[in-house]
């Protein structure tokens, strides 16, 4: 690689670097002053950067916290990711993954007010093209990890569908439970235990859904 190429692609690195830090820093500050109530000098402050650097690398408030909530879905899905890869059983990679993805939105304090933060936000900007087109790709991203994993399982013949199709019905009915029960989560407060919830949920889908219980009868 020429030396010209090299310098090229350090400054794609650096740049997206820095945008990920301004995004992050700005995530900070509205999950907790709010999301009008945060300027983009507050959020340049806490970069460490100018106000104008800000609009370098976001176009407007609403692409910067758009992209601050892209980064958080994936920072969540690829911790998740990290730890199911060695996972040889589908069952148990699909029940471990859920959780994965549940559990940092309520390990403490911070964690369930940024959680709440977005789900206020959502509500209120389902009808803004660019936070909307952010939110869609968040949701794809993490609803094709789940489909791959049933698909993994048809191919062993663990779980039992009948096509790829049934694998994404199976999937968008799983977010849409997940989505519900940690909004009923943020309103009641601790009178539940979501985690106890999901983990029921998860065995109803794989017993009821994707019929595991045929191969524990099957090795009986």
């Amino acid at each position: 690689m020429l030396s010209g190429e090299v310098s090229m692609t350090a400054k794609i690195v650096d740049r997206e670097q820095r945008r990920e830090e301004i995004a992050k820093a700005a995530m900070g500050l509205f999950s907790v002053k709010g999301f009008e109530t945060t300027s983009i000098s507050q959020v340049a402050r806490a970069a460490g950067i100018g106000k104008g650097t800000v609009y370098e690398y976001f176009s407007s408030k609403d692409e910067l916290i758009a992209t601050s909530i892209l980064l958080w879905c994936e920072s969540i899905i690829e911790g998740a990711m990290s730890k199911i890869r060695e996972i040889k059983d589908p069952e148990q990679k699909l029940r471990t993954f859920v959780l994965l993805s549940v559990e940092p939105l309520i390990a403490d304090e911070h964690s369930i007010k940024t959680s709440v933060f977005i789900f206020q936000l959502i509500l209120s900007k389902l009808d803004n093209q660019v936070f909307f087109n952010t939110l869609q790709q968040a949701f794809s991203n993490m609803g094709d990890i789940i489909v791959d994993i049933i698909m993994e399982g048809r191919q062993q013949g663990i779980f039992h569908i009948t096509d790829e199709k049934e694998a994404e019905m199976l999937a968008i009915n799983l977010m849409a439970f997940l989505d519900g029960i940690l909004l009923h989560h943020m309103i009641i407060g601790e009178k539940f235990d979501l985690i106890s919830q999901v983990e029921h949920y998860m065995k109803y889908l794989l017993e009821v859904n994707l019929q595991v219980m045929m191969r524990e009868e099957k090795q009986k």
